[in-house]
C-alpha cells in the first residue's frame, strides 16, 4: 500500500468560475472534499472582484459565460496573480480554444471528460503539497474485488467482469450477440461503452446510434429529462467523421427570441450591436456538430432560419441580408413528442420533416428497471474512486427503494443520488440514510387491491405535486429534488393543468 500523506489544506483557496449554478455547486463540493477551500463565482467579473480581495492559489474557469469569457477571465486573473495556476474547463471545446489556453499557460479540460480533470487535480496537488494523497481504491483491498451478483456488505454489487465492460478501456470484449453487435471499427472501448444497460430498449438505442453515426443526416433524439439525450448526441458525434471537430450544444428554451437568433445565426455590426460582426454557433462550429436541445421551444420566427441551414446550408446574420455558407451536422433533442403544425405550438411541418429523418427514442428509467443494479454498480464504482472512499456495496434496502421509486429525473436523478450517498457515507456500504430526502419517503407497495393501482403518469404527477407542496411552491428547490431543470418542471406543471 502506498504511503498516506495528509496535508492541512484549509488555507488553500481555489477560485471556481461558472455561470451554471448546478455545476458550480457540484464542483465546489467536490473541491471541498479534497481539502481545498472553494471560492465560487458566477461570472468573470465576480471572479476578478474575489481575486482582488483574496489570495488564491488556483482557478478553474468555464469558457462560455455571459459577458467576459473564460480565456479573458484567465488573462485578467493572471494580471492580478501572475503565478496563479489556472484550468480552463469547457463544454464548448475545440482546437483553437485549447491552443489559446496553452498560450496563457493554462491547463485545458472538457466537461464531458471530468475524470481526466480530477486526475490532473490529484497530480497538481501531490506536486505542490496541497491535497490529501490516499492509496487508490481497491489497492491491497481484497474485499472490494470479491463478491458475485448481489448487493451486500463487503461485496461489489455486480460481477466485476460484467462491470469491466463499461468501466475499463482495456477490457476483453465479450462475444457480441446479434442484438448489439458492433460494425467494423467499433469496439467495446468506443464511446458506446458509456451507455449502461442490458435491456432490449437500451440495446436498441446503441444499435440505432451505430446505424446513424456515419450518415451525416439530421437526428431527432426524444426522451424525458435525464434519460441521456445529450450523451446520445455526443456519442453520435464521436463515432462520426466529424469527431475531431467541435461539438456544440445550445438549449433553445434558455434564450428569448432575440438572443436565440443572435446565438444561432450571429449579428452584423451596427449601432445597437457589437463593433464587429458576431459569429453565431453555426458559423463557429463549421465542420462539427450542433445539438439543438429542447428544439420544440424554438420560436416560430426562428424556425425558417433553421430550415435554411438544413436545406441550403446557409445562414443570414441578424441585421444582415447576405447568405453565409455553413457546414455542420444538426442533431435535435426534445423531451416531448413534437407535432407537425405551428397551430399545435411546436414546429413547422417542413422543419419537423427534416429533423424527423431519423428518430432515436430513449426509454425512461421506470421502463428499464432491470438495468438499475448495473447502473448503481457503475455509478458507485465511479464515485468511490473519485472521492477515494472504501465503499464496497449498496444495501438491499436501497435497491428496494430504487425499484419502488418512479424516477421522474431518470438516470440523472439516480446518478445524483448515488453521488450524494457516496459523499456522506462514512462506512463501507451505502445505507438508506445516505439517500436524499425524496428517497427516504418512498414506501414499498405491498398488498394493493386493483382499485388502488395508478398509471405511471399518475404516480409521476402525484409525486411532483407532493414535492411542490413540500417546497411551498419553490420551483427551483422542487426541480433540484426531482433531478430536473426548472424549465422542465415548468413544462410538466403546465401539462398537468386541467
Amino acid at each position: 500500500m502506498s504511503e498516506l500523506t495528509i496535508v492541512d489544506t484549509k488555507n488553500i483557496a481555489v477560485l471556481l468560475v461558472d455561470d451554471e449554478k448546478k455545476f458550480l455547486d457540484s464542483i465546489s463540493e467536490r473541491i471541498r472534499l479534497r481539502g481545498f477551500e472553494p471560492l465560487p463565482a458566477a461570472s468573470g467579473e465576480e471572479a476578478l472582484d474575489i481575486a482582488r480581495k483574496t489570495q488564491i492559489q488556483a482557478a478553474v474557469v468555464d469558457q462560455k459565460m455571459p459577458g467576459m469569457d473564460g480565456l479573458t477571465t484567465i488573462a485578467k486573473l493572471k494580471e492580478i496573480h501572475p503565478a496563479l495556476k489556472t484550468v480552463l474547463l469547457t463544454g464548448y471545446g475545440n482546437k483553437k480554444v485549447k491552443e489559446a489556453a496553452e498560450a496563457l499557460d493554462s491547463a485545458y479540460f472538457e466537461k464531458d471528460e471530468m475524470r481526466a480533470f480530477w486526475d490532473f487535480l490529484k497530480q497538481f496537488g501531490s506536486k505542490t503539497g496541497m491535497i490529501i494523497i490516499s492509496p487508490p481504491v481497491g489497492e491491497n483491498n481484497t474485499g472490494a474485488q470479491e463478491g458475485g451478483g448481489k448487493f451486500g456488505s463487503g461485496q461489489r454489487i455486480l460481477n466485476p467482469e460484467v462491470l469491466e465492460r463499461y468501466t475499463s478501456r482495456q477490457s476483453v470484449p465479450r462475444r457480441p450477440s446479434s442484438a448489439d453487435s458492433a460494425p467494423s471499427g467499433h469496439s467495446f472501448d468506443s464511446p458506446l461503452h458509456r451507455f449502461i444497460g442490458e435491456t432490449a430498449s437500451i440495446l436498441e438505442v446503441k444499435k440505432n446510434i451505430q446505424k446513424v453515426a456515419s450518415l451525416d443526416c439530421p437526428v431527432l433524439i426524444q426522451g424525458e429529462t435525464g434519460t441521456g439525450k445529450e450523451r446520445v448526441a455526443r456519442t453520435i458525434h464521436l463515432l462520426s467523421p466529424r469527431k475531431e471537430n467541435q461539438f456544440t450544444t445550445i438549449n433553445c428554451g434558455s434564450f428569448n427570441e432575440e438572443l436565440l437568433r443572435k446565438e444561432l445565426f450571429g449579428q452584423e455590426k451596427g449601432t445597437t450591436g457589437p463593433c464587429h460582426p458576431k459569429q453565431g454557433v453555426f458559423e463557429a462550429a463549421s465542420g462539427g456538430t450542433i445539438l439543438l436541445d429542447e428544439v420544440g421551444d424554438t420560436p416560430v420566427s426562428i424556425q425558417a432560419g433553421l430550415l435554411r441551414v438544413l436545406e441550403e446550408e446557409t445562414i443570414i446574420r441578424k441585421g444582415g441580408t447576405e447568405k453565409i455558407p455553413v457546414e455542420v451536422r444538426v442533431l435535435a433533442a426534445t423531451e416531448r413528442i413534437l407535432k407537425k403544425a405551428p397551430d399545435d405550438g411546436d414546429l413547422f411541418e417542413d422543419l419537423y420533416s427534416r429533423l424527423n429523418t431519423f428518430v432515436i427514442d430513449l426509454p425512461p428509467l421506470r421502463e428499464r428497471k432491470e438495468d438499475i443494479p448495473l447502473l448503481c454498480s457503475y455509478f458507485l464504482d465511479q464515485y468511490r474512486k473519485e472521492f477515494g472512499k472504501e465503499i464496497n456495496g449498496i444495501s438491499d434496502e436501497i435497491l428496494a427503494q430504487f425499484l419502488a421509486y418512479p424516477f421522474p429525473g431518470n438516470i440523472r436523478e439516480l446518478e445524483n443520488a448515488i453521488e450524494r450517498a457516496v459523499i456522506v457515507c462514512e462506512g463501507d456500504e451505502l445505507e438508506k440514510e445516505h439517500l436524499p430526502q425524496s428517497f427516504q419517503e418512498v414506501k414499498k407497495s405491498t398488498g394493493l387491491n386493483r382499485k388502488d393501482f395508478f398509471t405511471l403518469a399518475q404516480l409521476n404527477e402525484q409525486y411532483i405535486l407532493e414535492v411542490m407542496q413540500a417546497t411551498k411552491g419553490n420551483k427551483s428547490e422542487a426541480a433540484r429534488i426531482l433531478g430536473i431543470n426548472r424549465g422542465s418542471l415548468w413544462r410538466k406543471l403546465k401539462e398537468m393543468q386541467p
